[in-house]
């Protein structure tokens, strides 16, 4: 009985660590999800004039860039803080198209349904790492940003 009831700590102990040091941050993939959801949905609306959603895109970049400031603060995360800066760049996917609607005050339709899946693809991405924290999952992730950056 007794050995039983040491083997039962010990896994117990085992669980406990192991979910204690998981690289899994919920805050983050929850936050995905969301900015995701708000992105996509912020897009449908740019065929529309870009002042009837200026609240919107003023939050969404708020949002974005709270993402970057708190990946930036945690430790072996240089992937995903890329990711959230290449994103949120006025340069490149969901940032670049935000200046693009600001600036042209509304986007064609055909225009909204070529960059929305590459969009989406980002997000996607971003969302299984935080999932996986697998090498798979973290070189699909740098291969996309590589394409960005070269």
């Amino acid at each position: 009985m007794k050995k039983l009831k040491t083997m039962l700590l010990s896994v117990l102990v085992s669980v406990t660590v192991f979910s204690c040091t998981s690289l899994y941050d919920h805050f983050t993939y929850t936050e995905t999800i969301q900015t995701k959801l708000e992105a996509l949905s912020l897009m449908d609306k740019s065929t529309r004039p870009f002042s009837d959603s200026e609240d919107q895109v003023i939050d969404l970049k708020n949002e974005m860039q709270r993402m970057v400031i708190y990946e930036r603060g945690k430790q072996k995360n240089q992937i995903t803080l890329k990711m959230w800066e290449l994103i949120s760049s006025d340069e490149h996917l969901m940032g670049s198209y935000l200046k693009l609607w600001e600036t042209k005050g509304q986007l064609n339709e055909a225009f909204k349904d070529e960059a929305k899946p590459q969009i989406e693809k980002a997000f996607d991405l971003m969302i299984h790492y935080e999932e996986q924290k697998d090498k798979k999952s973290e070189n699909a992730l740098a291969q996309f940003i590589n394409q960005f950056i070269q």
